[in-house]
């Protein structure tokens, strides 16, 4: 089901017991030379779809939010809130839904700059609204075995605007991806420390066009696959909400 296009006495009328909210949220940033700037709003937003007509009566689906967290983009080009913007407006967004009646909603993350904010609107969730039980999943985290075993870029080929990214958009929208792509792009740090230490860099610091991975590994092929992967992974973690197997 999609709440945007239901009228409000449709929405009254629906069991809230066992109907879980679906609440997607991207980002409007530069995806390279290669892919728009729409680029994970359009690949949540089918992801979302294809979820949905697996699951038609047990996922209520909202419009997907275009504007996320992109600061590390400003350089090379993007919309983005303010981190405390984005926070609250994942919060009141999800408040509503709660309000509504729904005690579990389920936040459906396609931009990894989002993890952040997300992270910390749960907490805020859970302390203004102490029985709700609000989960925020990344499509790309949650299916992550399935997409292993389709990708073929290696294990730094798959990431922003890369081998995943490109295949996924041949799919959804083809006549915006561009006939020239680069090739590999993204530095990693050498340290043996690399993965503890953390700290927050701008895509500038570490790619030269903006990419971080390989594009030309992408294929239409492929990118069906891996929406159905990141689909079906979806509806085992809507089944499992649904069950309070978190």
């Amino acid at each position: 089901m999609k709440l945007g296009e239901m009228t409000w006495p449709d929405a009254k009328a629906l069991d809230r017991s066992n109907i879980v909210p679906v609440y997607p949220i991207a980002s409007f940033e530069q995806h390279g030379p290669h892919l728009p700037f729409l680029t994970d709003t359009l690949e949540t937003e089918e992801i979302v779809k294809r979820l949905e007509r697996r699951l038609p009566d047990d996922v209520l689906c909202l419009p997907t939010q275009w504007l996320g967290y992109s600061f590390h983009h400003t350089r090379l080009g993007c919309l983005t809130a303010k981190s405390e913007t984005h926070i609250n407006l994942i919060a009141e967004t999800v408040g509503c839904l709660i309000e509504a009646g729904f005690p579990k909603v389920m936040i459906v993350n396609g931009h990894g700059g989002n993890e952040s904010d997300i992270a910390v609107a749960l907490q805020k969730l859970k302390e203004q609204y102490p029985d709700s039980r609000v989960f925020g999943v990344a499509y790309w985290k949650v299916a992550q075995t399935r997409l292993d075993e389709i990708r073929e870029a290696g294990p730094h080929g798959w990431g922003h605007a890369g081998e995943m990214e490109t295949s996924m958009m041949l799919v959804i929208r083809p006549d915006l991806v561009k006939a020239d792509r680069p090739g590999k792009d993204g530095t990693h740090p050498e340290s043996a420390h690399g993965e503890q230490v953390k700290q927050f860099l701008r895509i500038d610091e570490m790619t030269e066009q903006g990419v971080y991975g390989d594009p030309s590994y992408g294929t239409a092929k492929k990118g069906e696959l891996m929406l159905d992967a990141a689909a079906d992974s979806l509806v085992e973690v809507v089944r499992d909400i649904q069950s309070d197997r978190f």
